[in-house]
């Protein structure tokens, strides 16, 4: 607990599992907007990207999908869920707020569009500041598939 009443890192207590045991866990709009590759973020930071501006509106689409967990399991609460109701989702809404928009987040195009790999709290934290843009690198499907373990 911290003085402020609430565990900033329980939405970050859900056991670890593997590749397969997490897909196989995924709601079905969840697992459908992201590409089925597996790939390591620190191979994904590593890849020489170009940061570059993308509008805000073709990636809201994102906060509809329960990314995030709640009391220790995956996939149980969304973006939009934070974004109207912070105190239901205290450590949500905090990470939310504690993100740092000096790094970009990440990007792959995938099915005729942007997908967040990386940066989902960043991306709600700009949101939240009416920001129209927010930094990114866009990957693409080889250099995604280039970041396997």
């Amino acid at each position: 607990m911290t003085s402020e009443g609430f565990d900033k890192d329980a939405d970050r207590a859900a056991p670890d599992v593997s590749f397969e045991e997490l897909v196989a866990l995924m709601p079905d709009a969840v697992r459908d907007a992201f590409p089925p590759d597996r790939w390591q973020l620190d191979k994904l930071w590593a890849l020489d990207l170009k940061v570059e501006p993308v509008e805000i509106a073709d990636l809201v689409w994102m906060f509809d999908l329960p990314l995030w967990q709640l009391d220790g399991e995956r996939f149980k609460i969304t973006p939009n869920q934070v974004a109207e109701t912070p105190m239901n989702f205290r450590a949500s809404y905090q990470r939310v707020m504690d993100a740092d928009l000096d790094h970009p987040i990440n990007l792959v195009a995938y099915r005729g569009r942007l997908v967040v790999l990386d940066g989902v709290h960043r991306l709600l934290k700009a949101h939240f500041l009416r920001r129209r843009w927010i930094e990114a690198t866009i990957a693409t499907a080889r250099q995604l598939q280039s970041c396997a373990p």
